[in-house]
């Protein structure tokens, strides 16, 4: 049997040498890094370092002792607290600062409110006649020009609340002037309004309702109708229906009936009336719904003429037929403007002809029309200017149709004009639109101007948008692609400043369209 050869003492003794070698010239590195994170280590001491921490610290400390946290990999903590580096856990900033909100392991960097001030890192009382604002103090000279909130009482600054109300937003040396959201203004004090109102003029006229509620009749606010009774959208109570949704017609005052009744037809007043038929067809002399004989006519009249042809195709001169629109569409038409090698529609979809909403997008056509844009595709038609002149020769403002995002996209996708394949503007593409709507006005990228007062789409009647996100319809702004589930992209324009940024799909935008030219 062949004998296995056995370490000599050198041997033994060179190889000791090394691995102290290696472990010597490794020390310097970790105890940087342990001194890196204010912690005192010999070289002794990192035999005890390990990846297995987080029973020691937390899921964010990869390496550490017994003691330390080494590697924290913990980079932000809830408001009013701060990442605490040799535990790598967040630490409540009242810990080590009074009357702290945020801070980080030095000093605190906001107080809790405004009556104090940060001097060296601490919360200090904001001395009388002063004002704070929880990080600074300001001089006396501030009476000069009182910021909003508050007043002065000779050179004394004081806020408005402590003088008139707790909701008192505004004011002077001798009344109130505003209030806060929810609460109104009578005899120098704020009142609370009405329930499940969010905006008043007193306790008897609600202006805005909370989401859920409507503005009734006595301008206060209820449940909505439909919770009363189904499809109904104005009634009297619990009991009495005046108005159905769209698509319904009043069969009795407690009972709204669907249109289907009557073949064909969206819109109706009673079982034998049609009022608007569905694409394709129109009301006859019996009030039923007869279908158009003009090839892809979509609305017709009953001249046998066609006043609305299928996307790709419009009426001829007679409008006896529905010709193809041409296919050398070099988006040199006035409803369009070319950017780069994308045609945008310069109009408003909704507000042209040649600019059609697709039947399977519910319209509302007046101001009381209601639509439940979280789950349907919605559009309102109004106006956003009061009075409004529509032959003033400007699209700036005056009539615009306003969509959800979920509307905004099918009108995009069906628009098949010039056999193009149309959608909504990518994110990036909306960055430089305000070169091409602001600046440019009614020759680019046509949108309504904040400024001139167009903010609101009033709609028919000067009625808000029911149905929308917060009755929120603004026209000057335009829908982009979807950024996820809940928001979209957006872009902005008013007094000269252009954006574009996420928002809620469930909001009411204008809609413009673009595709891709060779």
């Amino acid at each position: 049997m062949k004998k296995t050869k056995a370490f000599s003492l050198i041997e033994l003794m060179i190889s000791l040498i090394v691995i102290s070698c290696i472990i010597a010239a490794f020390i310097p590195v970790i105890s940087k890094k342990l001194n890196s994170s204010n912690v005192s280590v010999t070289g002794n001491s990192t035999s005890d370092i390990t990846t297995e921490c987080s029973d020691k610290f937390s899921s964010s400390c990869k390496l550490c002792t017994k003691s330390y946290c080494i590697q924290c990999e913990l980079s932000s903590c809830a408001a009013g607290s701060y990442p605490e580096s040799k535990s790598c856990t967040c630490k409540s900033c009242s810990n080590i600062f009074s009357n702290c909100a945020t801070c980080n392991n030095s000093k605190c960097t906001k107080c809790i409110n405004n009556n104090y001030y940060i001097d060296n890192g601490k919360c200090m009382d904001c001395p009388t006649g002063k004002l704070c604002d929880g990080i600074n103090a300001y001089d006396e000279t501030i009476c000069d020009n009182p910021p909003s909130g508050y007043f002065c009482d000779g050179n004394v600054l004081k806020t408005c609340t402590s003088k008139y109300s707790m909701y008192c937003t505004s004011c002077n040396a001798t009344k109130c002037l505003s209030c806060s959201s929810s609460y109104y203004l009578k005899d120098n004090s704020c009142f609370a309004c009405s329930d499940q109102c969010i905006a008043c003029e007193s306790a008897t006229k609600c202006l805005k309702c909370t989401s859920g509620a409507v503005l009734d009749t006595n301008n206060l606010c209820s449940k909505p109708c439909s919770a009363y009774m189904p499809n109904c959208r104005l009634c009297e109570g619990a009991n009495v229906c005046t108005q159905c949704n769209g698509g319904y017609y009043l069969e009795n005052a407690s009972k709204c009936s669907s249109c289907s009744i009557i073949s064909n037809c969206s819109t109706c007043t009673s079982s034998t009336q049609c009022e608007i038929c569905n694409t394709g067809f129109y009301v006859n002399s019996s009030g039923k719904c007869s279908k158009c004989t003009i090839s892809n006519c979509a609305v017709c009249d009953i001249n046998g003429t066609c006043l609305t042809c299928n996307q790709g195709y419009h009426p001829s001169e007679d409008k006896k037929s529905c010709e193809s629109n041409s296919s050398d569409f070099d988006c040199s038409d006035p409803n369009f403007i070319k950017i780069g090698n994308l045609c945008y529609t310069r109009k408003n979809m909704g507000d042209s002809l040649m600019l059609p909403i697709p039947y399977t997008v519910n319209i509302a056509q007046t101001g009381s029309d209601y639509c439940y844009s979280q789950s349907q595709k919605c559009c309102w038609k109004g106006t956003t200017a009061t009075p409004c002149d529509s032959n003033n020769g400007s699209y700036s403002g005056c009539e615009r149709t306003v969509c959800n995002w979920n509307a905004a996209n099918e009108i995009c996708t069906k628009f098949n004009y010039a056999g193009k394949n149309w959608r909504l503007a990518y994110n990036g593409e909306m960055h430089n639109w305000g070169i091409y709507a602001v600046n440019l006005g009614d020759n680019g990228l046509m949108v309504c101007d904040y400024a001139a007062g167009y903010g609101l789409a009033r709609c028919v009647g000067n009625k808000i948008c029911y149905g929308a996100y917060n009755n929120e319809c603004t026209p000057q702004r335009i829908w982009g692609e979807k950024k996820d589930d809940y928001d979209a992209y957006m872009f902005s324009s008013g007094q000269g400043v252009t954006s574009v940024y996420g928002t809620s799909k469930y909001s009411a935008y204008s809609v413009r369209c673009v595709t891709e030219m060779e």
